[in-house]
């Protein structure tokens, strides 16, 4: 006679396989942190991304991948809860990652219970502090292999106006509530138009900055939210013969 299964266990079975379908892994090239300045050129048949950093410049942007289960995000492997994303406002070099990070400024939209005037704020890329509004552990060391530097080639002029645009943003509020806006009429390239927002998250802030500067869309979904998926996903980011977009650490 046949075993046949309880629905809970069909159930359980079918969940299990539609998450293994779900979940894409991305794969990276090797390359160690030293070797990063002499990256071999890619070709379309390599992976997507390359392995290490020993950098960060202005106008980088930080991402930590989210969870699939948000409706409308980009499926990536390695999420966590939302995720996070930053801009990088001063840059730095080091082989070791903590000290890059200590050595780097980064602009981000935080979502913690800290006071309004440092919900959106200007931070080291890595500090410890027992203070929620001082401290910044979101690239820290627990999330080697999940952390990503995406880099578009911009001109000093687009960095400019992409930073001054977040930094612009200071101590307004952080909220999932707010909403994407792309204004639509002939003085849409003036930060007064642009900047209506009050309020903020980090993935938005970083597609915010980046559209108000370059008019480059790196939200590959192009929904209502954007998330930290939806930028390292972003084909905006590929690399090629001449320019490294995607790198994770």
């Amino acid at each position: 006679m046949k075993t046949q299964l309880q629905p809970l266990t069909l159930f359980i079975l079918r969940s299990f396989a539609m998450i293994q379908i779900m979940v894409f892994v991305v794969s990276c090239h090797q390359e160690s942190p030293e070797a990063i300045e002499d990256i071999p050129k890619t070709t379309n048949s390599e992976p997507w991304c390359v392995e290490g950093i020993n950098e960060l410049r202005r106008g980088d942007i930080l991402v930590r991948p989210n969870l699939n289960i948000w409706p409308g995000t980009a499926t990536l492997a390695n999420g966590k809860n939302f995720g996070h994303a930053a801009i990088v406002v001063k840059g730095f070099k080091h082989n070791n990652m903590d000290s890059l990070l200590m050595g780097t400024t980064i602009v981000e939209s935080i979502a913690k219970e800290v006071p309004k005037a440092l919900q959106v704020r200007e931070i080291a890329g890595l500090v410890y502090h027992k203070f929620d509004a001082l401290n910044n552990v979101n690239f820290d060391h627990t999330k080697k292999g999940s952390r990503y530097r995406l880099r578009l080639p911009l001109t000093e002029e687009q960095i400019d106006k992409m930073i001054d645009f977040a930094l612009h943003q200071k101590g307004d509020s952080s909220s999932w509530h707010a909403a994407k806006y792309i204004p639509l009429n002939e003085r849409a390239d003036t930060l007064r138009n642009f900047d209506s927002n009050t309020s903020w998250y980090c993935s938005l802030l970083v597609w915010s900055s980046v559209y108000y500067a370059t008019g480059i869309d790196i939200d590959c979904t192009a929904g209502y939210m954007v998330y930290p998926n939806d930028l390292i996903a972003s084909p905006a980011f590929c690399n090629n013969e001449d320019h490294i977009g995607r790198a994770r650490f």
